[in-house]
């Protein structure tokens, strides 16, 4: 009878330990999620022209319809970034920011950023590129000196700058452009596989939403001492690039291009052990300014598409575990319930033979 107690409660060990699976028999799931928006450091991109970006945020379209991401927005206004109020924050997300002294990072901020990124949080860097309007042009210098910090830990790569530091270049392509603006870069079936390196993981291009047609107005980003063709565990780079016919100009027109490569960078991302981070070339392809009359940037082509796809690489949801079919892991939930229901039965039979049996054994017979 003990041998069939231990089985017992072998059976009952088993079960309990599959309590999970039995709360999920429906395959539903709730991810939470903290971004961090700033606004602090002078930015003309603020909330309300990256409204549309932002509201996406809080009803991002998945593949899976049995998963909910749920964001929580937090705005940083005025108060400088320190390790409170980073606490808790899942990515920081920091836009163009202004010309003003008071508008760059103080070396404290820089600290507390990448103290936050060593614990695993995600970064997402956006400049722009070298427009009409100082206030809205690229200023890549304070961002640039983030990334030199702790011996360029996060990435060798940098925002490129004109022959004024404080302004950044701007891509130009003669027979890819739109709206009769050579800087309006228009890329239709976007190929990731010309695009992205490091083909063993995630293509931000192609998950969740696939991405064919994309509309840039970027600064170029240098790849510094980054190699796109190593591959090793904890290290990926993933970057988007142009097409052979562009270049990029600076504010006297000098002519850069990028004789190596053969192509110019306008988005580069890179997963360094815990921590996700991701450099855009523009602000500006990501708003809600006027492109044309009516129409902004983020509604051109799949800009939208491809900011959700970033943020969800960026949040560390993508790239995701493929599921079973649903009616495998229904089926299999279904089996361990009806498992648990069947091995509680058994025990309490055991038990009940065990306790008449007792009873039979101990009257007395006068």
């Amino acid at each position: 009878m003990k041998n069939r107690s231990l089985v017992f409660l072998l059976i009952c060990l088993v079960t309990v330990t599959n309590v999970p699976y039995l709360y999920n028999v429906s395959g539903q799931q709730s991810l939470n999620y903290v971004i961090l928006f700033d606004e602090s450091h002078g930015q003309v991109f603020n909330r309300t022209l990256m409204d549309t970006a932002l509201d996406s945020l809080t009803n991002i379209t998945i593949e899976d319809p049995d998963t909910e991401i749920v964001v929580k927005l937090l705005f940083q206004t005025e108060s400088r970034f320190n390790s409170t109020n980073l606490q808790g924050v899942d990515l920081l997300i920091f836009t163009n920011p202004g010309l003003e002294e008071e508008d760059n990072l103080e070396q404290a901020e820089r600290e507390a950023i990448l103290d936050f990124t060593e614990l695993g949080g995600s970064l997402f860097l956006l400049c722009n590129p070298l427009t009409q309007q100082d206030n809205i042009t690229g200023h890549p210098t304070t961002m640039n000196d983030l990334l030199i910090e702790r011996e360029d830990w996060l990435t060798s790569a940098r925002f490129m700058f004109g022959v004024n530091q404080s302004f950044a270049r701007v891509i130009v392509d003669d027979f890819n452009s739109t709206y009769g603006n050579e800087t309006y870069v228009t890329f239709n079936e976007y190929n990731s596989t010309k695009i992205i390196f490091n083909q063993n993981t995630v293509d931000f291009f192609r998950q969740e939403t696939e991405i064919d047609n994309v509309t840039i107005y970027s600064n170029s980003i240098s790849l510094g001492n980054e190699r796109l063709d190593e591959d090793i565990l904890d290290k990926t780079i993933q970057v988007g690039k142009t097409p052979i016919t562009s270049y990029a100009i600076n504010e006297d027109y000098d002519i850069y291009r990028d004789p190596t490569n053969g192509f110019l960078t306008w988005l580069f991302a890179k997963k360094t052990g815990g921590t996700r981070f991701a450099m855009s070339g523009s602000t500006i392809m990501f708003s809600d300014l006027e492109i044309a009359e009516n129409t902004t940037w983020i509604e051109q082509n799949q800009n939208l598409e491809l900011w959700n796809n970033l943020i969800l690489w960026l949040l560390k949801y993508t790239p995701h575990p493929e599921r079973d079919p649903p009616a495998v892991w229904v089926f299999e939930n279904y089996a361990l319930l009806v498992f648990a229901i069947s091995a509680a039965i058994f025990g309490i039979s055991v038990l009940v033979f065990r306790y008449r049996n007792k009873r039979r054994t101990t009257v007395k017979i006068k």
